[in-house]
């Protein structure tokens, strides 16, 4: 298997394969193997930009639009697409393509820094405990039930729900709401019904989000119990979750 590695020298082009593929930059996420092949995200600096840049070498997934398999960085693009129809704020894609070489599937997926936020799980393990962290956290995580209801209403599960995951900015001139950004919808499907999407998001949510305990845990429930759409009758078990 080729090795995910950049090439002493690349002239960037945002429509270029190669010079994607080949791009010089930090990696964020060190190449993993897994699905088959291996896959890894780079941070690289273009003309004073910043961009991710993830590369995969055979890491295939098959679904019932793709029996026979496609690189998986094809499933995320598609994914990104859908959240900005619906109003979810994630990367912008700059560029994504594929191709066979040598035998095997090559894929780039290349998304813009989120430029202005702030990944909670970095910003909850560097502020101090206090007024503000309460005030803030509490912000996020009515703001996040909201952006979560937005998917759930249309069936989609984010699927990897960590703190990692989710980046906030504080709104200018604010200091009590924040916008919301998700990353990482590699792994983001359709399930069959609102509930079965939210219930595997929200119990997630609790297991991999800091500081989701008592009054943070009721302001998200009050906010996302106002967007979301669950059918009469539901047993919203996971909403009622002890904290």
């Amino acid at each position: 298997m080729k090795t995910l590695s950049p090439a002493p020298h690349s002239n960037p082009a945002t429509n270029n394969f190669d010079d994607w593929w080949h791009m010089n930059g930090t990696w964020v996420e060190e190449p993993n193997k897994r699905r088959g092949g291996e896959s890894g995200v780079m941070r690289c600096e273009v003309n004073g930009d910043t961009f991710f840049v993830k590369k995969q070498v055979g890491h295939i997934c098959r679904t019932l639009r793709y029996p026979f398999g496609c690189p998986t960085i094809v499933r995320e693009a598609h994914r990104l697409g859908i959240c900005e129809q619906l109003g979810v704020v994630t990367p912008e894609v700059i560029y994504c393509d594929n191709r066979m070489e040598n035998g095997e599937a090559q894929a780039v997926l290349v998304t813009r820094d989120l430029a202005g936020y702030e990944c909670v799980q970095d910003w909850y393990n560097n502020e101090p405990d206090g007024p503000i962290k309460d005030r803030v956290l509490d912000a996020v995580y009515r703001r996040l039930a909201e952006t979560l209801a937005k998917l759930h209403n249309q069936r989609w599960q984010h699927g990897c729900l960590y703190d990692k995951h989710v980046f906030f900015r504080i709104k200018p001139g604010e200091n009590t709401d924040v916008d919301i950004a998700l990353i990482d919808l590699e792994k983001c499907r359709r399930r069959l019904s609102v509930a079965r999407a939210s219930e595997r998001d929200v119990r997630q949510m609790c297991r991999h989000m800091p500081g989701l305990d008592g009054p943070h845990w009721h302001s998200f429930v009050e906010a996302y119990t106002q967007h979301i759409n669950l059918k009469s009758g539901t047993d919203k078990k996971w909403l009622s979750l002890t904290h």
